[in-house]
């Protein structure tokens, strides 16, 4: 029995040998002239700064040259032609947007294009000769009947009101929006505090909103009200002269009625049909040698899109952001693609597109996985791992607690599902002389880039990133700027973490 037992060991500890023998050598597939030579493409001006919608399509132009690289290095196509297409609505002003309050004979009180619509639902909202009822700041939402009404609603709260404050708080306003369009009003006109005399407020929202847009389109949505922004003069008008806004919310303070009616009725136009592009993530694989295991993934991922040309001709090619993360996931899918024998799990590349958008790709991939979420047991994403920290902070980052490290210095963010994910990362980062920095505001950062979709589905994430810059979404983010044995280090530091987890007997979460 002994012996048996000295034998046992012995044959495991060369396993173990063979395989760290393996794991280091297959590094060497990590190689820095590849690096250049595939950054200097993904983020040369040619491709437009890869963004939606230039007179280049510099976004697909990287797409084909992933897919290629991934049919040339032995990848196995998670789709045919390795994408996943991911429907974009695109939408652009509509000049002829427009609100009017009428009485009830039908005549003209107010006629106005000062409205904006607030929310992401696509499609033309016309409105005749509405009713409309007022619902002060939305206290009282639960107890009343909104069903097929057109609600006008106060920004703010009656303590801001009182203070006579009307800075915008999004999370108050928003919580506002989700309960009463659970009541199913027709429609939902968020005026602006009355107290702001230059409509501050409104101008900066309308600056914003008529903005073109882009959405991920959703199949099968179900009907949702139109939510609106307007000043306080459609308030007025529809209560009946100037002013009147303001002495109705001061009524609301002093406790007296909320829900009011009136006579005058709203008509309006706003939306546009919007167009629908096609945005494209790639996604390939190493299948996993484990007859069972294969069937559970690590999933590396990369936005590779950037912000396209600026209004003076400016190409921001974002070497960096995120093209230093595009390029490290080429190499470790080389290096995985490179091994005889395969780890038991199997490995995903995931190129996924605008994220500048929104997280668009990464968003749809996770609402549509091709490989189930249920048993991805990590998502890695890089995101911005190709600079350091070479001279005096700028003044935009020198506050931030994500400043750009040192060459050893990494931000490793990740999330409490799986708590040993942490572990082997920091093991592999000292194997490698890497300092790992695990204080980024979880709160915060876990929501700041592709990851973020994974983490609200319950997967193990880890995010690799060097930190902002004076360069980040600047047409400074070039090549030239770019250090390559700092994203070697980062992919060798993938490839361990990865091979380790592909290969681990029991994962548990």
């Amino acid at each position: 029995m002994l012996i048996r037992k000295i034998t046992l060991f012995y044959f495991s500890f060369l396993v173990f040998l063979f395989s760290a023998n393996a794991q280091h050598k297959t590094l060497s597939k990590i190689d820095i002239s590849d690096l250049k030579e595939y950054l200097s493409f993904i983020a040369s001006d040619e491709l437009q700064g890869r963004a939606l919608g230039t007179d280049v399509d510099g976004l697909n132009i990287a797409a084909n040259y992933l897919a290629d690289y991934a049919k040339e290095t032995g990848l196995k196509p998670a789709f045919e032609n390795y994408f996943q297409s991911v429907p974009i609505s695109h939408t652009v002003q509509n000049n002829e947007a427009f609100i009017e309050v009428k009485n009830e004979k039908g005549k003209s009180l107010y006629r106005s294009e000062e409205v904006v619509k607030f929310d992401q639902n696509a499609g033309v909202f016309n409105l005749d000769k509405e009713p409309v009822v007022f619902i002060g700041f939305g206290n009282a939402v639960k107890s009343l009947d909104l069903k097929d009404k057109v609600v006008v609603v106060a920004q703010g709260s009656k303590e801001t009101f009182s203070q006579g404050t009307f800075e915008w708080q999004n999370r108050l306003e928003r919580q506002k929006i989700n309960e009463i369009a659970e009541k199913q009003p027709k429609a939902l006109l968020l005026v602006t505090n009355p107290k702001d005399h230059g409509n501050k407020t409104f101008k900066q929202f309308q600056s914003w909103l008529n903005r073109p847009g882009y959405s991920v389109k959703k199949d099968n949505v179900p009907f949702q009200p139109a939510v609106l922004l307007a000043t306080p003069d459609v308030a007025d008008a529809l209560l009946g002269k100037k002013g009147e806004y303001d002495k109705y919310l001061e009524n609301i303070v002093s406790e007296t009625a909320v829900f009011t009616e009136v006579n005058k009725t709203i008509s309006l136009k706003i939306g546009t049909e919007p167009e629908i592009l096609e945005g494209k993530n790639v996604v390939a694989y190493v299948e996993g040698s484990d007859p069972v295991l294969k069937d559970e993934y690590i999933v590396f991922m990369a936005h590779y899109d950037h912000l396209g040309v600026g209004k003076d001709g400016d190409v921001y090619n974002g070497a960096d952001d995120n093209g230093s993360g595009t390029v490290a996931i080429m190499e470790v899918a080389e290096a995985f693609a490179s091994l005889k024998e395969k780890p038991k799990r199997s490995i995903v590349f995931l190129w996924v597109t605008c994220e500048e958008k929104g997280h668009f790709g990464s968003s749809y991939y996770c609402d549509h996985p091709i490989f189930p979420l249920d048993k991805t047991v990590a998502s890695i994403n890089l995101d911005m791992v190709g600079r350091v920290y070479d001279g005096p902070r700028d003044d935009v980052w020198k506050d931030s607690p994500k400043k750009v490290k040192d060459f050893d210095g990494l931000y490793t963010l990740s999330n409490d599902v799986w708590p040993e994910l942490a572990e082997i990362n920091a093991n592999y980062c000292a194997e490698l002389g890497l300092v790992p920095d695990t204080s980024l505001p979880k709160e915060r950062f876990l929501r700041a880039s592709d990851h973020y979709h994974f983490h609200k589905n319950g997967v193990p994430i880890l995010n690799y990133a060097t930190g902002y810059h004076a360069d980040y979404h600047k047409v400074g983010d070039e090549v030239e700027k770019i250090n390559f044995e700092k994203i070697k280090r980062v992919a060798d530091l993938c490839f361990l973490v990865g091979f380790d987890l592909a290969n681990k007997e029991d994962i548990e979460f």
